[in-house]
């Protein structure tokens, strides 16, 4: 006998990398897969379901160089508070269903499998500090390791394994730059000392590019003549971290000191002071 299971995707605006909602044939659990620079248009979804869990991710093609669990009562609009300090992700994947199937307790329990299994499996790094220990009734348990095996299904089919193990390094986590109000993202690869500056980030075309022809020849090549603030297309990769910054902020900047973490650490104090 052939065992199926049926999960329909739609994709809003016709993306196949941007805003999806996926359901799984015979469950009321909906997933909503958010693009951090489409969160505004996520939100204003209608008829998505308020309670769940989400995993924040630090995603590149599947790969997973950080995760972040948590749990929802608001829905979308829980993520907003997210963008805002925390700096790390890039895709966001929630976990939706009504406050009939997800009662308060299961939530609580959801959430806590969700967070040790995080911080148990896979090789990229997590931002859940601590495991919460919550009480569930006997009665319910059962209810709740179905729910997570259900994410865990869900998350694996989209191509985001929780369980994954990498065979080489895991990715770099990101870097991200802030000065004069403009976010770019990017990560740096040790073995190669290349920079990929992310698809999403803001670039400063309003501010031209001081003596550098790889970031000159990128921005013509991009955005050819345009002066205007702009949103990167696709990711772009560069042979120093300072090419990189430079193509984002203009003018002429050191890589190795515009370049930060989530914790604030420089791209310096992370790859250099260590060695």
């Amino acid at each position: 006998m052939i065992d199926l299971k049926t999960m329909t995707i739609q994709f809003i605006d016709g993306e196949p990398e941007g805003i999806r909602i996926c359901r799984v044939e015979g469950e009321s659990l909906v997933t909503v897969v958010v693009p951090r620079e489409k969160l505004a248009q996520a939100k204003a979804l209608p008829e998505l379901p308020h309670r769940g869990v989400y995993y924040l991710l630090d995603e590149n093609h599947g790969t997973l160089a950080r995760v972040y669990a948590g749990q929802t009562t608001q829905g979308l609009v829980r993520l907003d508070s997210h963008k805002a300090k925390k700096e790390f992700w890039n895709l966001a994947v929630m976990f939706l269903d009504n406050e009939n199937n997800i009662d308060r307790d299961v939530l609580d329990a959801l959430e806590a499998k969700a967070i040790d299994y995080v911080r148990t499996h896979g090789s990229y790094e997590t931002d859940n500090t601590a495991s919460p220990n919550p009480h569930i009734s006997p009665y319910k348990e059962q209810s709740v390791e179905r729910l997570h095996e259900k994410v865990l299904w869900r998350m694996k089919a989209l191509g985001y394994d929780l369980n994954r193990q990498e065979k080489g390094p895991v990715a770099a986590s990101t870097f991200h730059t802030k000065k004069k109000g403009i976010r770019g993202l990017g990560r740096y690869d040790k073995n190669s000392g290349r920079f990929t500056v992310l698809a999403g980030s803001a670039i400063a075309l309003e501010r031209p590019v001081l003596k550098n022809e790889s970031a000159i020849n990128a921005r013509k090549e991009i955005f050819g003549d345009s002066c205007e603030r702009a949103e990167l297309p696709n990711d772009v990769q560069f042979q120093t971290p300072s090419a990189a910054a430079v193509f984002v902020l203009g003018g002429s900047q050191n890589g190795w000191i515009e370049w930060v973490n989530a914790e604030g650490k420089t791209l310096d104090e992370v790859y250099r002071s260590t060695e």
